[in-house]
């Protein structure tokens, strides 16, 4: 088989290594002795995964590959059933799988993969990573995808990142459709990715996922009982924070039934429209935190997601986000677009006051 990765990506994967890598990456590699049969235009998917992985470990010393054969006792002990299959990190007690080859996009997110496992961070955020933690240890998160499906890679990453989250309580699965046709057949697979929760058809959720829902729905179907408890905890905290205080020191929470008592109540009310999946909302997020702090009992600053409040949003013909909306006595001053620096925020802001 002819080289697999040119000189050029080798650099580039590279320094991308000596940047995210820490410790040594076992790769497990199981494959059986059948090739692909001659002049058929099919690939080896065996001596492929082979070859990727070893000039991996060429390009970087920590990656270290075992190569074993599909039918072995210890192929047997750990349930491989598909040539190849592939196991990252189990010597670090995570439990990451590549059930089938890592071929077209999916090999791009399996060299993300093994970076991810060396440098024992999985990218994911705190709260979320205290979500994976709570996931009982053996819950299997099982993607299915194509080599040809461009989507497929971020689900699989994303599934790789709980399993390191969770410290291994995760397995994550990645399941090539085409080389698992009956698994496929099994959970009626129409589209790809679809992420499969414990073999449980009934979590099952095609197309790419944001991570929050994504790591929610393993907490759901992995320790239904502590998601629960999560459920119980937020609606708590939300209700807490959508209540409209005198005299707050942090921005209202506001909603559809809530806005119009809160124009009635603050005589000067800065409103910021945002969603979480916007970038600049994130970033001018601690902004407003610190002047609703600063500017207590001068003004008031409120949030409106514009994703779960539609009725508002739309009767300010909301357009883009952010967006601030100045009220005073209950009536609209003035707005202001995008994120900015506090003390520039802060001028806009006093322009309409």
């Amino acid at each position: 088989m002819e080289q697999l990765i040119d000189n050029e990506t080798k650099l580039m994967l590279k320094a991308m290594f000596d940047r995210q890598m820490k410790d040594d990456v076992e790769v497990k590699v199981y494959t059986a002795d059948a090739a692909a049969p001659a002049g058929t235009g099919q690939v080896d998917t065996g001596e492929y995964t082979r070859k990727l992985v070893e000039e991996l470990a060429a390009i970087e010393p920590r990656i270290k590959p075992l190569f074993l054969k599909a039918g072995d006792k210890s192929a047997v002990e750990a349930g491989v059933k598909t040539s190849p299959t592939i196991f990252i990190g189990y010597d670090k007690g995570y439990r990451i799988i590549y059930n089938g080859a890592p071929l077209g996009y999916e090999a791009t997110g399996f060299i993300e993969t093994i970076a991810i496992v060396s440098s024992g961070e999985s990218g994911l955020v705190k709260e979320l990573e205290d979500v994976a933690a709570q996931v009982k240890p053996g819950t299997r998160v099982q993607v299915i995808v194509t080599p040809s499906c461009p989507y497929c890679v971020k689900a699989v990453v994303l599934a790789n990142r709980v399993g390191v989250a969770s410290k291994g309580r995760v397995i994550s699965e990645c399941v090539e459709a085409e080389e698992n046709r009956a698994l496929a057949a099994e959970y009626n697979i129409s589209s790809v990715p679809t992420q499969i929760i414990n073999r449980d058809i009934a979590s099952a959720v095609a197309g790419a996922q944001h991570e929050r829902a994504f790591v929610r729905n393993i907490l759901k179907y992995g320790n239904p009982a502590a998601y629960e408890t999560l459920i119980k905890n937020e609606e708590a905290a939300k209700a807490e924070a959508e209540r409209l205080v005198d005299n707050p020191s942090k921005p209202a929470v506001l909603t559809d039934k809530s806005f119009d008592e809160a124009l009635k109540k603050y005589s000067l009310l800065i409103v910021d429209f945002w969603a979480e999946w916007c970038a600049p909302c994130r970033m001018l997020a601690p902004v407003i935190e610190e002047l609703a702090l600063e500017k207590q009992g001068e003004m008031v600053f409120g949030k409106v997601n514009t994703d779960e409040n539609r009725r508002v949003s739309e009767k300010y013909r909301i357009m883009s986000i952010p967006s601030l909306i100045v009220f005073k006595n209950g009536e609209e001053a003035g707005r202001i677009t995008g994120a900015m620096p506090k003390n520039e925020l802060l001028a806009e802001i006093k322009k309409y006051i």
